[in-house]
């Protein structure tokens, strides 16, 4: 497989997720006054739906970097971004706050591996001399996803509202059929 093939192949659908982690991770302050106001939580229900992601997040890293060693970056990053995606929907989908933490929750377990399995991915399918370069560029990547949570994401909310916005974050395919890896 060529260079460019790998990096639309391999490199760009990890930095994808790596990207959204990112965006989920830094949604809420800006949905939290559309919360507020069409679903009646207050300060303490917009923390605990902020600290759930991350806590979920947190508690799956170990059982997550077991799994990335035994199945492969692909397996696992694809299972959890389809756990993503029904984070995200249900999240866009629920009326009150015990399915908004729900949502939260699997959103958070969904983007988990999302830059470890980006960082094994490319161990595995590029060259060593390659990797400072793509480590460091997934990090980029993925940090325009706090920065597309502000003005860019301001803009769509207004447009299409908080909804269409969390499930349009994971729409699309993210992965190639033959990374076996």
């Amino acid at each position: 497989m060529g260079v460019s093939a790998l990096v639309m192949r391999v490199f760009l659908p990890f930095a994808v997720g790596y990207y959204l982690s990112y965006l989920f991770r830094t949604i809420n302050a800006l949905i939290a006054a559309p919360l507020t106001s069409e679903l009646g939580l207050d300060a303490g229900d917009l923390g605990l739906l902020t600290s759930v992601y991350f806590l979920t997040f947190a508690v799956a890293q170990i059982p997550v970097g077991i799994l990335l060693d035994r199945y492969g970056p692909r397996l696992i990053q694809s299972v959890l971004l389809v756990a993503a995606a029904v984070g995200a929907a249900l999240f866009a989908t629920s009326d009150n706050l015990l399915m908004l933490l729900l949502g939260r929750a699997l959103l958070g377990l969904g983007v988990a591996a999302s830059l470890t399995a980006g960082l094994k991915a490319l161990v595995l399918w590029f060259p060593k001399d390659r990797l400072p370069f793509l480590n460091g560029l997934m990090v980029m990547l993925g940090a325009l996803g706090a920065v597309t949570a502000t003005s860019p994401a301001q803009w769509l909310l207004a447009w299409v509202g908080w909804r269409t916005l969390f499930v349009s974050c994971l729409h699309g395919r993210l992965f190639g059929d033959d990374l076996s890896r």
